[in-house]
This record gives structure tokens, C-alpha cells and sequence, in this order.
């Protein structure tokens, strides 16, 4: 189950203050997928950054299945991520000078997997979302959906208890958005994880349990 209490997040650009997260509370049960949508600088990604600790909140805490994350050192952050957390941002986040396959493989190698145990992870994957045959291809050379398709089995090959999304489906067409939502779904009740997902997508909201909306750095539940 992931709690999130009172958790409030500010920052300064220049001159200007911005107020990004007040007082969110937000409770998630496992097996559950949550949809958070609202305007370009209402909070959401800022959100989505404090949830698995790759900022810091001014006040709050964040706990995951009874483990407060707030608490934990840099280090210990870094860990859950690898361990618990598939992460897919709507930058890709791809090295340039690897292909596609090194790309995938980047987690499981942190985890110290042997070579012949991550190819039999990742093949499959690259088979069920179509882009096989693009192993060997460097980011370059990748239309922004493949990139896309790439960074989410990148998210999936660690098994992850916990997908945290922001705009995965941007560079998608209305189809496989689908069929990544599908995908997914699945794979959050199958294992009985956690999916907080940001999206200006409104198809979404046919594979998620709950909507949320961000407004000033609110967080209501609709």
C-alpha cells in the first residue's frame, strides 16, 4: 500500500516561487492503478518525484507498504528504485551511445544479473511489444514511439512491485497506447502492485481504479 502524508513540496525559478505540492494526501491499495491528470504545471511531476524519492518534500512523509521512504538515506532511495520501482518518464531517458537492447538491459545488470539470464527477460518483451527487431538500434535511430515502447520494458524487466508513469503514451498512436494500457493493467493485477500513472491521455481512464486531478498544486479525488 503506498500512504502519502501531508506532503508539501516548493521551490524557487529566479524570482518566482512556486507552491508545487500542498498538503497532498493519497492513499493507494495494492492491485491498484491511479490516474492523475491536470494542467502542464499544476504539480503532477513534481508528485510523481517525491513518490520514490528522487526529490526531497519540505514536510510530509511517504511510506510504502508500511517503510517510510522519507526517512531513508540518498542510498537507501537508490535501492528501493532498482529493487520495487519501474520509472518511465516522457524523456525516454535513454543513453545515446548503447542500442536498444544495452538500454533495456541497464537495470537488470545493476541487480547483477547474468548475461544469458537477462537475454531470456528481455526477448520476450521485445517480442510482445513489436520491436525485436530493432535490438541493435541505437536511440538515433528511433521514431519517439520506439523509444517510448523501449523506456516501458525497460520499466518491466526488474519485475517491479511499483510503475510509476509520466505520459508514457505521448509518442504512441491510439492503438498501442491501448495495448500498453492493457499490458500494464495486467501486470499490476497479476502481481498485486501499485500503478500511479500522469497523463493527458483520457483513453486511461478505461484501465485505472481511480482518478485524480491536479490543480495548484491540489490533489482531489474524483
Amino acid at each position: 500500500m503506498l500512504k502519502v502524508n501531508n506532503i508539501c513540496k516548493s521551490y524557487s525559478i529566479g524570482k518566482t516561487f512556486i507552491n508545487a505540492n500542498k498538503d497532498i494526501n493519497l492513499t493507494v491499495q495494492d492491485g491498484k492503478l491511479i490516474w492523475i491528470y491536470g494542467n502542464s504545471g499544476s504539480g503532477k511531476t513534481t508528485l510523481l518525484n517525491l513518490l520514490v524519492g528522487l526529490d526531497k518534500e519540505d514536510k510530509g512523509e511517504v511510506i510504502w507498504d508500511g517503510d517510510s521512504l522519507t526517512k531513508k538515506t540518498g542510498n537507501q532511495k537508490a535501492d528501493f528504485r532498482l529493487s520495487n520501482c519501474g520509472l518511465i518518464f516522457q524523456f525516454f531517458e535513454m543513453i545515446k551511445t548503447q542500442n536498444v537492447y544495452s538500454n533495456i538491459s541497464i537495470p537488470l545488470q545493476l541487480q547483477k544479473k547474468d548475461t544469458k539470464t537477462i537475454k531470456n527477460i528481455i526477448y520476450p518483451f521485445l517480442e510482445q511489444f513489436q520491436i525485436a527487431e530493432l535490438k541493435n538500434k541505437k536511440p538515433n535511430q528511433l521514431s519517439g514511439g520506439e523509444k517510448q515502447r523501449t523506456a516501458i520494458i525497460r520499466a518491466l524487466v526488474t519485475n517491479p512491485k511499483y510503475i510509476i508513469a509520466d505520459e508514457i503514451t505521448a509518442s504512441l498512436d491510439v492503438e498501442m497506447s491501448k495495448f500498453v494500457y492493457q499490458v500494464i493493467r495486467a501486470y499490476i493485477k497479476k502481481n498485486n502492485g501499485i500503478g500511479v500513472f500522469v497523463s493527458h491521455d483520457p483513453i486511461i481512464e478505461n484501465y485505472v481504479d481511480s482518478v485524480y486531478k491536479m490543480q495548484n498544486g491540489i490533489l482531489e479525488k474524483l
